[in-house]
C-alpha cells in the first residue's frame, strides 16, 4: 500500500463511494421515475375522470329537475333550458370518454349512453304531450322517465365505484414502489457507511499518521531544533517527497542560522549609530535644532552622521529666516490695522457729516419749493387782478358794458377761484401723503414731516381765502347795481393800480423764477451729496473688510510665531519679540454742518439769474436721494 501515492489512495477511496452514490442514484432515479409516471397517470387519467363523473351525476340530478319543469311549466324557455342540459350533459359524457382505463368503465359507458338516450327521448315526448295533455305528462314523468333516470343515476354510481377503484389500485401501486425504493435506498446507505469507513480507517493509517509525526518535525524545526529526524525519507509517495525537502530545508536553515549570527554582529555595530541618530531626532522633536550627533559611526553610519548634521544646519537657517521674516510681517501689518482704524473711523465721520449733510439740504429744497410754489400763485394772483382792473377801467366809459364786463369777470374770477381751491385741496392731499412717508422714514423724515404740515397749513389758509373770495364776489354781483356810479370815479385810480399790478407782477415772475433755478440747483447738490453718501458709505464697508481681514492675518502670524517660537536656532532663542503696537491718530472732528433757516435763503437769493445747471434732475429726486442716503448708512 506504501507504493502508491496519496494521489492514488485518494482517487481510489472516492472511486469507490462514487461508485455507490452512481448506483444508488440509478435506482432512485428509476424509482422516481416510476412514480412520475403513476402520477401522471392519476393526474391525466384518473382524476379528470373523477371529476367528469361527479359533473356527470350532478348534471343528470338537474337535468332531472329541468325535465319537471318542462311538464309543470311547459313553454318555449323550459325546453331550452332542458335542451342546453343536455348538452351540458353530452359534452361531459364525451370528456369521461377521452379519459376511460379500463374495458368495464368503456362498457358501463356505453349502458350509460344508450339509456341517457331514452331519457332525452322521454324529454321531448314530455315536451310535446304536456302541450296537449298535461295529466298524461305529469304520469309520464313519474312512471317511465322516473325508472329512467333512476337507471343512469346507478350507472353513473358504478362508474364512480369503478373510477375510484382503478385510482386506488393505481395508489396501491406507488406505495409499493415507494416502499422496495425505501428499502433499497436503506441499504445502499449502509454499504456506503460501511464502505466510507473502511477507506477512512485506510487513510488515516497510510496517510494522517505519517502527515502528523511530519507536522511534529516542521514544528520542531520552525522552533529552531536543526538536530531532529526528519520521518518518511524512505516512501516513493508525497510524503516521502516532503521528507526529503525538509532534510534539505533543515541544511539551508542551518547554513541560514549561522548566516544570521553574523548580521545580528552587524546590527549590533549599527545600534550605536542608530541610537546616536534617535538622540538627535528626540531634541529635534522637542525644538532644539542646536542638538548635533557625535559622529562616531564607520561606513555608510558614518555618511549617515554627517548627513544628519548637515541636514539639520540647513533647517535651522531656514527657520532663522522665516522667523525674521515673520517679524517683519507682523510689524507691517500691525501698522496696516492701526491704519485701517483710523481709517474706518474717519470714514464713519464722513458718512455721518454727508448724511446730515443731506438732511439739511433736503429740508432747504423743500423750503425753496415752497417758496417758488408761493410766488408762482402770487404771480397768478397779480395777473388776475390786473386783467380785473383793466376791464373795471374799460367799463368806466359806457355803464351797460361795464355791468356786463363785470357779470364776466365775476364768472370768471369764480372759475379761477374753483380752480385755486382744487389746487388747495391736492395741495392738501400731497402735503397729507408727504406726512405719511416722512412718519415712515422715522427720525430722517422729521423735518420733511414739518414742511409737509406747513404746506398743509398754507393749503388750507388758500382754501379758506378762496372760500371768502368767492363769498365776496357773490356779494359784489349782488351790489353791481349800487356801484356803477362809482366806477366812473374809479376809473383813474384803476389806470395808476394797473400800472402798479404790473410792476409788482414782473417783481414776482422774476422771484418765482429765481425761485425755480435755486430749487433745481440744491437739488442737483443734493444728489451729488447723495452720491458722495454712497460712495462713502462703500468705502468704509470696504475699510472695515480690510481692518477685519488685517486683524486676521495679524492673528495668524502671532499663531505662526508662537509656532515657530518652539524652536531653538543656533543664533538663539526663536521665540519672536512682541512687535511695537502703532497707536492710531485720534480722528479728525467732522466739519460743521450749518442749517440755513428758509428765511434767510429767501433774503439770498440773488438778482441775476444763475447759471443753467448743466442737468434738470426730475422734482424731488434731492430729497429722495438724501432719504435713502440716511436709511442706507443706517443699515451700515
Amino acid at each position: 500500500m506504501l507504493r502508491f501515492n496519496i494521489s492514488a489512495k485518494l482517487m481510489s477511496a472516492f472511486a469507490v463511494l462514487l461508485a455507490v452514490m452512481a448506483a444508488i442514484s440509478v435506482v432512485g432515479v428509476n424509482r422516481i421515475g416510476e412514480v412520475n409516471a403513476i402520477a401522471t397517470e392519476m393526474r391525466e387519467r384518473w382524476l379528470p375522470a373523477s371529476q367528469s363523473l361527479g359533473d356527470l351525476h350532478s348534471y343528470l340530478s338537474q337535468y332531472r329537475i329541468k325535465q319537471a319543469e318542462v311538464v309543470y311549466t311547459p313553454g318555449p324557455r323550459s325546453a331550452k333550458l332542458a335542451r342546453n342540459a343536455q348538452v351540458v350533459i353530452d359534452k361531459t359524457i364525451a370528456d369521461y370518454r377521452s379519459d376511460i382505463a379500463t374495458p368495464q368503465q368503456k362498457a358501463l359507458l356505453n349502458q350509460f349512453e344508450k339509456g341517457w338516450r331514452d331519457f332525452t327521448a322521454d324529454t321531448d315526448r314530455l315536451i310535446t304531450v304536456a302541450q296537449s295533455d298535461p295529466a298524461a305528462a305529469h304520469a309520464a314523468l313519474n312512471a317511465e322517465s322516473l325508472d329512467h333516470y333512476y337507471a343512469l343515476e346507478d350507472l353513473v354510481l358504478q362508474l364512480i365505484d369503478l373510477n375510484a377503484k382503478g385510482a386506488g389500485a393505481i395508489s396501491e401501486q406507488s406505495a409499493t414502489i415507494y416502499t422496495s425504493a425505501q428499502r433499497f435506498m436503506v441499504g445502499a446507505a449502509v454499504a456506503a457507511l460501511v464502505v466510507a469507513v473502511f477507506m477512512l480507517v485506510v487513510l488515516m493509517a497510510t496517510v494522517a499518521r505519517p502527515v502528523k509525526r511530519m507536522s511534529a518535525a516542521v514544528d520542531r524545526l520552525a522552533a529552531g531544533d536543526i538536530t531532529i529526524d526528519v520521518p518518511g525519507l524512505a516512501r516513493a509517495d508525497e510524503l516521502g517527497q516532503l521528507a526529503r525537502a525538509l532534510d534539505g530545508f533543515k541544511a539551508l536553515f542551518a547554513r541560514d542560522v549561522q548566516r544570521a549570527r553574523e548580521e545580528q554582529a552587524r546590527a549590533e555595530e549599527a545600534n550605536v549609530t542608530i541610537g546616536a541618530i534617535g538622540g538627535g531626532l528626540a531634541a529635534l522633536a522637542q525644538g532644539d535644532l542646536t542638538h548635533r550627533v557625535a559622529e562616531n559611526g564607520h561606513g555608510a553610519m558614518g555618511k549617515l552622521h554627517l548627513d544628519y548634521n548637515a541636514a539639520l544646519g540647513e533647517m535651522s537657517q531656514v527657520l532663522g529666516r522665516i522667523v525674521a521674516g515673520c517679524r517683519t510681517i507682523k510689524l507691517g501689518i500691525d501698522e496696516i490695522a492701526a491704519a485701517s482704524s483710523d481709517l474706518s473711523a474717519r470714514s464713519e465721520q464722513q458718512a455721518n457729516a454727508l448724511a446730515q449733510t443731506a438732511r439739511t439740504l433736503n429740508e432747504f429744497t423743500g423750503t425753496v419749493k415752497i417758496t417758488a410754489d408761493n410766488a408762482r400763485q402770487t404771480s397768478g394772483r397779480l395777473r388776475v387782478a390786473r386783467d380785473t382792473a383793466g376791464q373795471v377801467e374799460t367799463i368806466a366809459h359806457d355803464a351797460v358794458g361795464a355791468m356786463r364786463s363785470i357779470e364776466d369777470s365775476s364768472r370768471q374770477m369764480a372759475e379761477i377761484i374753483a380752480v385755486i381751491d382744487g389746487i388747495a385741496f391736492q395741495t392738501n392731499l400731497l402735503a397729507l401723503n408727504a406726512g405719511v412717508e416722512a412718519a415712515r422714514a422715522g427720525d430722517a423724515g422729521k423735518g420733511f414731516a414739518v414742511v409737509a404740515s406747513e404746506v398743509r397749513a398754507l393749503a388750507q389758509r388758500s382754501a379758506d381765502a378762496a372760500k371768502d373770495i368767492k363769498t365776496l364776489i357773490t356779494t359784489s354781483s349782488q351790489q353791481i347795481a349800487g356801484g356803477v356810479a362809482l366806477v366812473e370815479g374809479s376809473g383813474e385810480a384803476l389806470r395808476q393800480i394797473v400800472g402798479e399790478v404790473n410792476a409788482v407782477s414782473g417783481l414776482v415772475e422774476e422771484i418765482a423764477e429765481a425761485a425755480e433755478k435755486q430749487a433745481d440747483g440744491i437739488g442737483e447738490i443734493s444728489r451729488m451729496v447723495s452720491d458722495m453718501d454712497s460712495f462713502t458709505q462703500r468705502n468704509a464697508a470696504m475699510v472695515e473688510e480690510s481692518t477685519a481681514s488685517t486683524h486676521t492675518l495679524s492673528s495668524e502670524t502671532d499663531s505662526l510665531m508662537e509656532q515657530l517660537g518652539r524652536f531653538r536656532l543656533a543664533g538663539g532663542d526663536a521665540t519672536p519679540v512682541a512687535a511695537p503696537r502703532v497707536v492710531p491718530m485720534p480722528p479728525a472732528a467732522p466739519a460743521p454742518v450749518v442749517v440755513r433757516p428758509a428765511s434767510l435763503a429767501l433774503a439770498t437769493l440773488p438778482s441775476e439769474e444763475p447759471a443753467a445747471p448743466p442737468a434738470r434732475p426730475a422734482p424731488g429726486r434731492g430729497a429722495a436721494a438724501g432719504n435713502l442716503a440716511v436709511d442706507d448708512w443706517s443699515e451700515f
